[in-house]
C-alpha cells in the first residue's frame, strides 16, 4: 500500500509512459512524481527516512508561503508557487500554496488544500496524454497554474469594460471595491512568483536545457498576467476617480443650490424679523391692509432677487 500522505503518485518511464504508483516499492523503479499532503506528520518522517537534507525539509514544511526559487545544485531546485483557490466556498484570491522539489529522479509537490491545477495534470496522466518526463511535468504544473489564474482575471476585464457609466449605484461601487481588493491580493503574490520563474530561467538548470523555450513561455505568460492585473488596477483607479468626481459634482451642486436658497431667504428673513418687533412706532400697525401690503412686498423682493440671480448667471 502506498503511503497515506501521498495524494497523487505517478511513475514516468524512460519511454515517456506514465503509470499510477500503487506500492511503496515502485518508488525506486522509475522517475516519479509525488503530490503529498503537507500537513501529514508521516510526510516529514518519510522525508527524513529518505535522507532529505534538513534545509529542504524546512523549505517544504515552512509556514512562509512567499513565492521563491532556490537552486540546490546544478540540476535540482526548490520552488514555492501560488495558485488561485477554486475550491467550493473559497475565494480565488485566497491563494493556495504549492511547494515543488525537483531532482532528475523525482518531483515532489505538496500543499494543504486541493489544487485544481495539480488535479488537471493528474487527469492528463490518467488519460495517457500527460507529461512524458519530469521536466515536462514541472512545465505542465506551471502552465496549469497560469491557466487557472487567467480564468479568474478574464471576467474582471468584462466587468471593468461595463463600468462606462455617468452614475454608479451603491451596489456597483461596492462591487468595484471588491474587484479592486481581489486584484491587489493577486498582485501581492504573483509579482514575487514572476521573479521566482525568472530566477528559474536565468539559473539554467542543466536538465532543462531542452526546455528553455517552454520555460520562457511560462515566464512570458506570468509577465503578461502581472501586466494585465496592473492595467486592471490602474483602470479601477480611473473609475474610482470618476466616481469621486461625480460625487463632488453632486455635492457642489447641492451646496450651490442651498447657497442660492439661503441668499433668497436672507433679506426676506431680515424683513420678517424686523417687522416682528413688538414696539411702538412700527409702520402699518394701525392699517388693516398692512399685512397684505407687506406680503406683496416680500413677493416683490423675492421676484427681484430671482431676476437678479438669473442675470448674474447664478441660476
Amino acid at each position: 500500500m502506498i503511503h497515506d500522505f501521498i495524494v497523487e503518485g505517478w511513475a514516468i518511464a524512460k519511454d515517456g509512459s506514465a503509470s499510477k504508483i500503487e506500492l511503496n516499492d515502485e518508488l525506486n523503479s522509475n522517475a516519479y512524481w509525488l503530490h503529498c499532503n503537507r500537513g501529514a506528520e508521516q510526510f516529514e518522517q518519510w522525508l527524513r527516512a529518505e535522507n532529505t537534507e534538513e534545509f529542504i525539509i524546512d523549505s517544504l514544511l515552512a509556514a512562509d508561503t512567499r513565492p521563491r526559487f532556490q537552486q540546490i545544485d546544478n540540476d535540482s531546485f526548490f520552488l514555492i508557487l501560488r495558485g488561485v483557490n477554486l475550491n467550493n466556498g473559497k475565494e480565488p484570491d485566497d491563494m493556495l500554496t504549492i511547494r515543488l522539489l525537483y531532482t532528475p529522479q523525482r518531483v515532489i509537490t505538496c500543499n494543504l488544500q486541493h489544487s485544481k491545477a495539480i488535479a488537471s495534470v493528474s487527469d492528463e496522466l490518467s488519460r495517457g496524454k500527460g507529461p512524458e518526463s519530469l521536466e515536462v511535468l514541472v512545465i505542465a504544473i506551471l502552465s496549469q497554474l497560469n491557466a487557472k489564474i487567467e480564468t479568474v482575471i478574464e471576467p474582471i476585464e468584462h466587468f471593468i469594460d461595463a463600468q462606462d457609466n455617468d452614475s454608479f449605484t451603491n451596489e456597483e461601487i461596492t462591487e468595484i471595491s471588491i474587484k479592486h481588493r481581489k486584484l491587489l491580493r493577486l498582485n501581492r503574490f504573483l509579482k514575487p512568483q514572476l521573479h521566482a520563474l525568472s530566477s528559474l530561467c536565468k539559473n539554467k538548470v542543466s536538465t532543462f536545457d531542452e526546455h528553455t523555450v517552454s520555460l520562457a513561455n511560462q515566464l512570458d505568460t506570468m509577465q503578461r498576467i502581472v501586466d494585465t492585473i496592473d492595467f486592471y488596477i490602474a483602470q479601477i483607479d480611473v473609475i474610482n476617480n470618476r466616481i469621486s468626481h461625480l460625487n463632488s459634482e453632486v455635492m457642489n451642486r447641492n451646496t450651490y443650490l442651498l447657497s442660492i436658497i439661503a441668499g433668497i431667504f436672507l433679506p426676506l428673513g431680515f424683513l420678517t424679523g424686523l417687522f416682528g418687533i413688538n414696539i411702538g412706532g412700527m409702520p402699518g400697525v394701525e392699517n388693516g391692509n398692512a399685512f397684505y401690503l407687506f406680503c406683496g412686498l416680500l413677493v416683490g423682493v423675492g421676484v427681484f432677487e430671482f431676476v437678479l440671480f438669473r442675470r448674474l448667471k447664478f441660476l
